[in-house]
């Protein structure tokens, strides 16, 4: 995890940002997802760009209750997982073995201590093609090590050589760094895909998204840029590392993220982490404090966000034509940020949000973002309407059978309309 100071961008910037490289990538992105249509964006893509970090070897921790770590990752509903690499005598190969069953696919992290070679080859056997890519070694900068620019020069080739050879389908994602200036100390031709962890210390997720963003060069967008970390921890009573906020507000700013990142062209975004590993009801240690679910296993809002956002994106209220025009009337309608969304079969999501804070970093506690009330006006009449707030409610929380005009009152969450 990084715990870097970030300079924040402006809400306005990164809504330009955004709106810049959607366009930009729609027409030129070098690897789109097979179902991704010729100048949309797919919901399914969207679906397949969220992933979770998991520690599956830490089995002093709540990850030994692999059955029912399994069932909630059924439940989550995402396609992929982040954790080390399934080295031999290690019970992660198990684990990883069960989760690529449930259709799940690893992003493995590979470790410079070690020889790559070997190590890709016997994550190839254990995993085959379920392994979506190996990524260089995890923040090597913020480990006191002065020589760790030097270490990555030489390991980042060996690596490319090793996937070349024995893992010509998975993906090779460059280093995490914790420091932006790290970068300028690495040769710009290191092989790797562009990877940050863009943690936003509590604020709302923009602005660092934005600035991450900002670091990848033109050729690095071109390829397709990957955030591997990237969260909230709840552990209210933390005097170290990075700002707590409440589970509410976390449930709050994951969606806006997710659905942020994806629009900004970040082919995968990892949140930091799938649990809570260890018990620690003092609320002091943000290190337990990271997860989606409690370390008993509950789920906290941010789960039930997220897996209703998949479940939303994924609800087709069936075939449609896939080619809506749409306005925003009233209100504050210039500060909302959006992105159309095309399912397989032509039906339509149109997400909306507001790019606010709901949490006070420096008071700890919550922040009323206001209402925004506006009218979605559509360009021909709507079929099987229906608005999602994932944050909110797992269920609709209205539905119409028709509609050219929908009123919004949009807070600080995410807002879906689904239709046809």
């Amino acid at each position: 995890m990084t715990r870097r100071t970030i300079l924040a961008l402006g809400a306005a910037a990164f809504v330009v940002a955004v709106a810049v490289l959607v366009l930009y990538l729609a027409g030129e992105r070098e690897s789109e997802p097979p179902e991704q249509r010729s100048g949309e964006l797919s919901a399914d893509a969207l679906v397949n760009s969220i992933g979770v970090n998991v520690h599956f070897n830490y089995l002093d921790t709540a990850y030994a209750r692999q059955l029912e770590v399994m069932q909630r990752l059924r439940e989550l509903g995402i396609r992929h997982l982040r954790d080390g690499q399934p080295l031999a005598g290690q019970p992660a190969a198990t684990v990883q073995r069960a989760a690529a069953r449930q259709g799940l696919h690893m992003t493995l992290i590979t470790d410079i201590a070690r020889a790559p070679g070997p190590d890709v080859e016997q994550s190839v056997r254990v995993l085959g093609r379920d392994i979506d890519a190996f990524e260089g070694p995890n923040e090597l900068d913020n480990l006191g090590d002065v020589g760790w620019a030097t270490k990555l020069t030489d390991y980042m080739p060996r690596l490319s050589a090793a996937l070349r050879r024995s893992a010509p389908h998975a993906a090779l994602i460059g280093p995490s760094l914790v420091n932006e200036s790290s970068r300028v100390e690495l040769p710009g031709d290191l092989p790797g895909l562009f990877n940050a962890h863009p943690y936003p210390l509590g604020e709302p997720p923009e602005p660092s998204l934005g600035e991450a963003v900002r670091e990848a060069r033109p050729e690095q967008l071109r390829a397709g840029i990957y955030f591997t970390e990237f969260g909230y921890h709840n552990a209210s009573a933390s005097t170290t590392g990075q700002p707590p906020v409440s589970e509410e507000a976390a449930a709050v700013y994951l969606p806006r993220a997710l659905v942020s990142a994806f629009g900004a062209g970040v082919r995968l975004t990892f949140v930091y982490e799938l649990l809570d590993e260890k018990p620690e009801p003092a609320l002091r240690d943000p290190e337990q404090h990271f997860g989606l679910l409690r370390n008993d296993l509950s789920p906290k809002p941010a789960f039930t966000a997220i897996k209703t956002l998949v479940s939303a994106l994924r609800a087709s209220p069936g075939e449609g034509s896939g080619d809506f025009d749409w306005s925003l009337k009233g209100g504050d309608g210039e500060g909302v940020q959006n992105l159309d969304l095309v399912r397989r079969d032509g039906s339509s999501v149109i997400a909306l949000w507001r790019p606010v804070s709901v949490w006070d970093v420096e008071q700890r506690r919550a922040i009323d973002p206001g209402r925004v009330t506006v009218e979605l006006r559509l360009g021909r009449t709507g079929r099987d309407l229906a608005v999602w707030r994932p944050s909110v409610s797992p269920n609709p929380v209205l539905r119409r059978a028709e509609a050219r005009r929908v009123r919004l009152d949009l807070a600080g969450d995410l807002v879906l309309v689904s239709l046809r």
